[in-house]
């Protein structure tokens, strides 16, 4: 989900927890996964042909210079800059620099960004931009540094809107700053009795899950987080700073629900509308693996069909190396505990057997968040990335990861041919070596978040059934061989879904091994998108390999 672990997560991202809340990297290990999802890179040359991004390396290092540039800046040109912004300019060689190049996957550490802007207000984000403009520098544009691609940074420019994350509601209005992280934005509103439909990863940014849709664990209750979207505020590659709802700039708001991330501008402020966040239950449920394929073949007729108020997910893991341990499934209802338990019953009886094991709690809301998020029991301030930067905290126990995803919409069953694919594929992992983990985890679809029409926001993905994303994870600072190892597994398991999946991918999980990534991620939006994109970005100042 938008997970990133997810999403990542997803991410973006759901983070799916499995009992105790793991991080990635256990998630991993214990056979559940997570994703992100995060702001792209712009500025980078041959937006849409730009090569797949390897380890370490982000594409799109050099950008078109703007007409009129003034030329390579100065190191007086960036102290310029700095003075200008109420906010921080990091360069190199700056004592926080190391860490504020950093994204939360370590495969991109090689990137050194030229600069590093943690912008406080609007105004900031003008003055970067039209630094860019002046100077031809490519602009990355970042909300929590989730990217799976590694878009949120870059060679040049980082305009970062971290500082930027306050939350307030009014009435049933949330109003949140385009840095704020999730377990931030849950904890502000949930304290209100309030939420809004999310991911679960904790450190993920809220606008980068917004703004390429938001899968979560109450989305079959309440949508995707963008169609919550009321309003945002938004500098375009203009230098405008737009307010922008479905009266005021209608086609820009459309494009913003599922199609905007860094395609327009850089978004600063959204406003959301806000749902109840009653308390709910968490389940956790184990199989043996002899089991596997009795438990995908149910589940997927199960969770997509359960009332709206039940979120499922089901993940199929080993660590590489090893032999899968178990099946789980686990999730969340807002629905009684006595109906969430007898439909568990029901679908134990159509796997034909009951789960080796089961936890079934409930919760508050906040704590239920917590627990998908994998970091139940923490503190608010422990449930963040470490360090004295905006979007750290000194408490910080959320760790980076290193990793590589696909996804795939599924808008029909798959037949026993393909759950034994897919069990296969995860099986195929005891033949790897290197360390790491590998998994396969299924988010169910349907309820609120397909009853909205494809065409009415640019989140296209209306008919799924679930989401699949399929991850593998390695120790950090692998040989490369490694890397290769097991990012062949990834491309291979992919590759043996075809027969089955839809061709559909989820945005927020941005894969840069896709060819055809304008119907994959918007279908029949991509040319109204493409429209939208000429009108408000006709210089093309924000641009990415996957940009229109």
């Amino acid at each position: 989900m938008d997970r990133t672990t997810a999403h990542g997560g997803d991410g973006g991202g759901t983070r799916a927890g499995t009992g105790g809340g793991p991080s990635r990297r256990r998630l991993l290990g214990a056979g559940a996964a997570a994703t992100v999802s995060g702001a792209f890179l712009t500025g980078a040359a041959g937006a849409g042909r730009g090569p797949a991004a390897g380890p370490g390396r982000v594409p799109g290092a050099a950008a078109a210079k703007a007409p009129g540039a003034a030329g390579a800046p100065r190191p007086a040109d960036w102290a310029a800059l700095a003075k200008g912004l109420d906010g921080t300019l990091v360069r190199p060689g700056d004592r926080d620099y190391d860490a504020a190049r950093t994204l939360f996957n370590p495969r991109f550490d090689a990137v050194r960004p030229a600069g590093v802007a943690y912008c406080a207000r609007p105004e900031d984000v003008q003055s970067c931009l039209a630094f860019a403009r002046r100077h031809g520098v490519p602009v990355a544009v970042r909300s929590g540094g989730h990217s799976y691609a590694g878009w949120s940074s870059g060679p040049g420019l980082v305009v970062d809107v971290q500082r930027m994350a306050s939350v307030s509601l009014s009435g049933g209005t949330a109003t949140i700053g385009a840095g704020a992280k999730l377990i931030d934005v849950y904890d502000r509103l949930t304290a209100r009795g309030r939420t809004v439909p999310a991911g679960s990863c904790p450190t993920v940014g809220v606008a980068g899950l917004v703004l390429g849709g938001g899968i979560g664990v109450v989305s079959r209750a309440y949508g995707v987080t963008s169609d919550s979207l009321t309003g945002a505020r938004i500098v375009t590659a203009d230098g405008r700073t737009r307010d922008v709802d479905a009266t005021r700039d209608p086609d820009l708001f459309w494009a913003l629900r599922g199609g905007g991330n860094a395609q327009f501008g850089v978004v600063t402020e959204l406003r959301m509308r806000t749902h109840a966040a009653p308390e709910c239950t968490t389940f956790f449920l184990r199989w043996p693996w002899s089991r596997a394929a009795a438990v995908v073949r149910e589940w997927q007729r199960w969770a997509p069909a359960a009332p709206d108020g039940i979120w499922a997910n089901l993940h199929l893991a080993a660590p590489v190396g090893g032999r899968p341990g178990s099946v789980r499934v686990g999730g969340l209802a807002l629905t009684g505990r006595r109906d969430l338990e007898n439909r568990l019953d029901r679908l134990a009886g159509a796997i034909g057997a009951a789960p080796a094991s089961e936890s079934i709690r409930t919760r508050p809301f906040m704590d239920a968040m917590k627990v998908m998020g994998g970091v139940s029991g923490w503190s608010i301030a422990q449930a963040h990335q470490k360090g004295s930067l905006p979007g750290r905290t000194p408490q910080g126990r959320v760790a980076r990861e290193s990793y590589a995803a696909r996804s795939d919409f599924y808008t029909r069953p798959v037949p026993a041919a393909g759950v034994k694919a897919l069990i296969a594929r995860v099986e195929q992992l005891a033949r790897l070596a290197g360390g790491g983990a590998g998994s396969i985890a299924l988010d169910a679809m349907g309820g609120a978040t397909n009853r909205v029409r494809p065409g009415d926001t640019a989140f296209v993905h209306r008919d799924a059934l679930f989401l699949a994303q399929y991850i593998v994870s390695w120790p950090d600072r692998a040989p490369a061989a490694t890397v290769a190892r097991h990012r062949a597994w990834l491309d291979a398991t992919y590759d043996v879904m075809r027969p089955w999946a839809s061709g559909r991918a989820y945005q927020n999980y941005t894969d840069p091994a896709l060819r055809d990534w304008r119907r994959a991620y918007y279908g029949a939006n991509i040319d109204r998108l493409v429209k939208v994109k000429a009108a408000y970005d006709p210089g093309r100042l924000f641009r990415h390999p996957h940009g229109f």
